[in-house]
């Protein structure tokens, strides 16, 4: 059967605790709970495709793939917006990082028979989603006032890759990956 992965950097507790809550603010004041339905996270590898079989070749490909990688640190600051939907915690582009998400984009695109990953190549904009999808356009400018002037500092080393798995209802880390 096919299922959908991604590959994600998951911040430690508190700060992933800190993030919930305003996930949580999200969902209580601008009726937009999708977010909730994956752990705070920045998305590496945007959603693919895999048949069942091939997930442990995946896990393996991944493990593989952190051996060569160095833990660094990431850096969440303030809050921005893909509008009209789109409301979320900024990442710092630093080289580091970006560096990591170019490499497994190649390692999906090098691999064709294991990714089902097939997307144009695009700029990569990280960042910590708190609402999407299921905020309305009205909400989404009323949400917008109240973030736009809001701080946000955080930070977290990045040691970790994390897949995550939809189980037909929301994302469940399916596998950790620690960058030695």
């Amino acid at each position: 059967m096919n299922q959908l992965y991604f590959i994600a950097l998951i911040p430690p507790s508190p700060l992933q605790d800190e993030i919930q809550e305003l996930k949580l603010e999200v969902k209580e004041k601008f009726e937009s709970s999708h977010s909730l339905n994956a752990p705070p996270h920045i998305t590496l590898l945007s959603p693919f495709r895999l048949e069942d079989q091939n997930e442990v070749k995946l896990s393996s490909l991944i493990e593989d793939f952190t051996k060569s990688a160095t833990p660094f640190e990431v850096q969440l600051r303030d809050f921005s917006t893909f509008p009209p939907r789109v409301i979320f915690i900024d990442v710092e582009k630093t080289p580091a990082l970006m560096n990591m998400q170019e490499q497994l984009e190649e390692l999906a695109r090098s691999n064709p028979d294991l990714f089902n990953y097939n997307y144009d190549k695009r700029p990569y904009h990280p960042h910590l989603t708190l609402a999407f999808k299921d905020l309305t356009k009205k909400n989404f400018y009323k949400a917008w006032k109240e973030f736009e002037n809001r701080d946000f500092d955080g930070s977290f080393t990045a040691d970790t890759l994390h897949l995550l798995r939809h189980d037909g209802v929301r994302w469940q880390v399916q596998s950790s990956h620690p960058i030695p």
